[in-house]
């Protein structure tokens, strides 16, 4: 579900998430056993069974899936938003599952970048202060947070907008505005849940080849949902999720 990720505590309190959470030579993503269902009339639904994954750094992994096949309960088991059932996520090197609902919400603000389908920027804020939010939730922004936000504006083409509001921009506009918000605190992992789903085929892929090409510049990793296997096709990795189980699909 769009915005599903980022719950109302990731806006209050800020924090600063200490270099403990920085830990090398570890996938970035590791899951052992996941499960995750939800009761319904008395009983229980299973959504995912037993699920493991590994996920290096720096790689750009995209997850396909039908409509309720459990991508978004994925995405939120990764980001925090939500805990399993049973079984062990790690994200950076962080046991997610050992981590209280606010310890998960320092994490992921700090540590995670978002893009959505329906953009989530706040309209009441500048192209500019949407990019730097992230870094205002945790800290005061400094001249260099400035700096970087403008940068990456920049290179997103919209640099010449940073103090337009959202409204003022056109779909695709806003997009490009969302990724490089994404970006702004640079996190280790970038989710993204259907970021060219709201978009028209040709905005779609442009927008796409940006999100691509500074990930990849900046060596973070991308998990993106995707329906579209042109999208997926970009991805250094396909997996796929149906009745619960995750396979990889064999790149075309």
């Amino acid at each position: 579900m769009p915005g599903s990720f980022v719950s109302a505590s990731d806006f209050i309190t800020p924090v600063v998430v200490t270099s403990e959470y920085r830990v090398a030579g570890v996938p970035i993503l590791r899951l052992r056993g996941v499960s995750r269902g939800f009761m319904e009339g008395g009983v229980r639904r299973a959504v995912l069974e037993d699920l493991d994954m590994e996920v290096a750094r720096g790689t750009f992994v995209a997850l396909l899936g039908p409509s309720g096949s459990g991508k978004s309960t994925l995405l939120n088991l990764v980001s925090g938003i939500d805990a399993p059932d049973r079984g062990e996520i790690e994200v950076a090197g962080v046991p997610l599952h050992a981590l209280s609902e606010r310890e998960r919400t320092l994490f992921r603000r700090d540590r995670v970048g978002f893009v959505f389908q329906f953009f989530n920027l706040i309209p009441t804020l500048t192209v500019l202060e949407n990019l730097l939010l992230p870094m205002e939730l945790g800290r005061r922004t400094t001249d260099a947070d400035r700096a970087r936000a403008l940068a990456l504006l920049d290179r997103v083409g919209l640099v010449d907008r940073a103090g337009a509001w959202p409204d003022r921009l056109s779909g695709g506009e806003q997009q490009r505005v969302a990724v490089a918000r994404a970006l702004a605190h640079q996190p280790e992992l970038i989710l993204a849940d259907e970021p060219t789903g709201n978009l028209d085929l040709e905005t779609g892929g442009r927008v796409l080849s940006l999100l691509e090409e500074l990930v990849r510049d900046s060596g973070t990793t991308l998990f993106m949902v995707t329906h579209s296997e042109e999208a997926a096709a970009r991805a250094d990795r396909i997996l796929e999720i149906r009745g619960g189980a995750l396979t990889e699909r064999a790149r075309p």
